[in-house]
């Protein structure tokens, strides 16, 4: 799903879901509410994360071409109050100033039984408080319109849709802590979800919105035409050839095993650090302002400025995605990538991971997966990749006839410890994590 918080249009956004206060009005109200409460019951500390969102979802049939949709919106808070070294939290939708009120005491309740906790001390990055609206609109007749417009110039000809969904979310975040730490920002994101019937199962796609049509109706139609038609048994001597849809998932998992809060579970992997952990033909990088990439941002939930973050330099292992928290366990600087949502602190998360586009070229003889058949959980075990995916056996470089699914159990460090290849086709995955990869050739599954 595409994200910026740049440039978002307010044309048509309202404040009909925050008592007819924009971010600064909230700003001067939270603060003066978490001041002299924490005064008056001698707080430690008050943290508050105000999130106003206004989403829509259109169901469009393609057999019928009659659609559905829903819409909705809030602003939602949640509230850390620190009572000594223990915290505790509540979240509920607010409206006024009598409402935040009563949040703050059930997180002042919730500390009585609460856990230790660190009070953050990132410095304030002095964003201004807009005095307008608190995020975009969402536009029904933009998503009716993508709707038909992948319908006509995406899906192959006959092709049974089971889904075709587009989804909008805006939002306007605005954190506030005791200790004068004060953030906003706005987002807006798009994606629309294609889920296609084969007479071999399923095949999931999802591309970021605005719509470029030529790679998606590409791949779509390689998929469909790789799971329709007589097939045979793979060769499990042949070495694999992973194109970017089947890809992804395995690198998500790679963005998932370089996360901090991983990583700081994981001794041995904090060891590697320095170490050529993985091929030379590897390097992983998550750049937040890559012009190819789904999401910008400049500044973190943590209110850190982002910066690109090489994390594998050419198979030398140089470090992992961090929040505050998991930097300091492991005495290194943040990075600007702890992300947070309303029921959790910041995170580690990425931004636009990747890895970085080669020309390596492909062996003669191969399986090509090109088709990754839905199944319930990419990674049912933490660690290990589930995938289902059909394809081609390849000779001399010609397809020469399609290949059953294989299903594949790829454990994530193992698999790219013994990575063979990278492709220059980088292509991004809203269904995904957002994460990017080229094509990957693997050694041969074996069994």
């Amino acid at each position: 799903m595409s994200e910026h918080d740049e440039d978002v249009a307010l044309e048509e956004a309202s404040l009909v879901y925050t008592g007819g206060l924009s971010p600064q009005d909230w700003s001067v109200l939270a603060r003066e509410v978490m001041d002299r409460l924490g005064r008056e019951r001698g707080w430690r500390g008050v943290e508050l994360y105000l999130l106003s969102y206004g989403n829509l979802t259109l169901d469009y049939d393609v057999a019928s071409k009659t659609f559905s949709s829903s819409s909705g919106g809030a602003l939602a808070v949640s509230a850390r109050v620190w009572l000594g070294e223990v915290v505790g939290s509540a979240i509920e939708c607010v409206h006024d100033k009598a409402t935040l009120e009563q949040l703050l005491l059930s997180a002042e309740e919730k500390a009585r039984t609460g856990s230790p906790g660190a009070f953050p001390t990132t410095p304030s990055p002095g964003t201004s408080m807009p005095t307008d609206a608190w995020r975009g609109a969402t536009d029904f007749s933009r998503a009716h319109l993508c709707a038909e417009r992948i319908v006509k110039d995406v899906l192959p000809p006959g092709v049974v849709v089971q889904a075709l969904v587009v989804k909008q979310e805006c939002t306007g975040a605005l954190s506030l802590r005791s200790d004068g730490f004060e953030a906003f920002r706005r987002t807006h994101q798009e994606a629309a979800f294609l889920r296609c019937e084969t007479s071999r199962g399923a095949v999931v796609d999802a591309v970021p919105l605005p719509l470029v049509t030529a790679p998606i109706r590409a791949r779509l139609a390689d998929a469909v035409a790789a799971l329709e038609g007589p097939a045979k048994k793979a060769d499990r001597a042949l070495p694999l050839v992973l194109r970017p849809l089947v890809a992804a998932p395995l690198v998500a998992g790679l963005a998932w095993l370089l996360r901090g809060d991983i990583a700081t579970a994981t001794p041995a992997l904090v060891r590697a650090v320095g170490r050529k952990l993985f091929p030379s033909l590897l390097t992983v990088e998550d750049d937040p302002l890559n012009p190819r990439g789904l999401q910008r941002r400049q500044l973190d939930d943590e209110g850190r400025p982002t910066r690109v973050l090489r994390l594998v330099d050419e198979g030398r292992l140089v470090g992992f995605l961090h929040s505050e928290e998991t930097a300091a366990r492991l005495g290194v600087e943040p990075g600007g990538r702890g992300l947070r949502d309303l029921a959790h602190p910041a995170t580690p998360t990425a931004l636009n991971l990747c890895i970085l586009p080669r020309e390596d070229t492909l062996p003669a003889d191969y399986t090509e997966l090109v088709a990754r058949v839905e199944n319930f959980s990419t990674m049912p075990t933490p660690g290990t990749v589930s995938l289902i995916a059909g394809g081609w056996e390849v000779r001399d470089g010609r397809r020469v006839h399609r290949v059953e699914p294989l299903e594949l159990e790829l454990p994530v460090l193992e698999t790219f410890r013994s990575l063979r290849g990278v492709g220059s086709d980088l292509a991004f995955f809203p269904s995904a994590e957002g994460c990017g990869t080229p094509t990957l050739v693997l050694p041969p599954p074996g069994g």
